[in-house]
């Protein structure tokens, strides 16, 4: 009993730092933030408004290689890539969307980056594997990581996060998101509540 305290009090710990971690990176840069924030156990329920990003589908790849084919068309849009030939400004954080399955994740990821919130009308992509997305206000449970994962780490993650969700009586969709605030592995996973 004394050890399951023990790692429930180190993993709440880690939350809280990791969430200290993502709160200081956003201060000091230009993220999308939460304009609502309830923290419950040992994740967060966060309401992000009307964000806009740029995204690609992968196909076939793990996810950390996904991400980083992906990163490479979406930095090339922010870099003249576009119809107006010029730089759009992009912000931390950037990942994946995808679906969990019986444990797995599907081999296809969408993976995005931000753009600022000043850019009001992007230009459109040039690239059409690449296009602008828009989001409504919407609702995530959040938890906070502050490590490197490797593939197989994300999945157990998602699966152990979704285990306490159900074990709270949550009700989420089954699409998970990675959003990575540093190559450090200052990250939040998710899935958008229902």
């Amino acid at each position: 009993m004394l050890r399951l305290f023990l790692t429930v009090s180190v993993l709440f710990w880690q939350q809280l730092a990791a969430q200290d971690e993502v709160d200081i990176f956003c201060q000091e840069n230009d993220c999308a933030e939460a304009s609502e924030v309830i923290v419950d156990k040992n994740y967060e329920e966060k309401e992000f408004r009307h964000a806009q990003w740029v995204e690609t589908t992968v196909h076939g790849m793990d996810i950390n290689r996904a991400i980083e084919t992906g990163l490479e068309r979406l930095f090339n849009y922010s870099h003249f890539s576009n119809a107006a030939g010029t730089i759009v400004p992009i912000s931390a954080p950037w990942g994946a969307h995808g679906v969990i399955t019986n444990g797995k994740m599907d081999q296809t990821f969408r993976v995005y980056v931000m753009i600022v919130p000043e850019v009001i009308s992007p230009p459109e992509p040039t690239d059409q594997t690449v296009k602008i997305a828009r989001g409504p206000i919407s609702s995530f449970y959040i938890r906070n990581i502050d490590r490197k994962v490797d593939e197989q780490q994300y999945e157990e993650l998602m699966n152990k996060f979704q285990q306490d969700l159900e074990q709270d009586n949550q009700h989420f969709y089954p699409f998970f998101f990675i959003a990575l605030y540093n190559t450090h592995g200052l990250m939040q996973i998710g899935f958008l509540k229902k």
